[in-house]
């Protein structure tokens, strides 16, 4: 049984009009883990035992792409889309390097993510 719990309070951060929200956890040092939920998922469903072993080793960035959860704004209608805000969220945080973890849809944006923006994704 784990005792990790992650962050109930999001941040935000204003990008093009869109507030997107976050949670910005685990070590202070290394290259940060950014999470891209599955379909119809928000930052919410991410299993903490799954994310407990990644944060004791790396920054990890939890996000609620445009237009879910508590990100306002309207859903893109294509995974394109979809990774090119990501990569503006990324970018917003100050970020010029990260690892990505995608699941269902989140692994198709991470795909697209990776072919878009090959310098931003290790």
């Amino acid at each position: 049984m784990t005792t990790f719990t992650m962050p109930a309070q999001s941040e935000f951060i204003e990008i093009e009009g869109t507030s997107y929200a976050y949670r910005r956890f685990g070590e202070k040092t290394g290259v940060p883990v950014v999470f891209l939920v599955h379909f119809r998922g928000t930052m919410e469903n991410w299993d903490p035992n799954m994310i407990e072993p990644i944060a004791k080793e790396r920054p990890v960035i939890l996000f609620d792409n445009k237009g879910v959860g508590e990100t306002k704004g309207q859903t893109p209608a294509t995974i394109a889309e979809m990774a090119q805000d990501a990569a503006k969220f990324i970018k917003a945080l100050g970020l010029d390097q990260v690892d990505i973890l995608g699941f269902s849809i989140g692994g198709m944006v991470a795909q697209e993510l990776a072919l878009q923006e090959g310098n931003l994704i290790r």
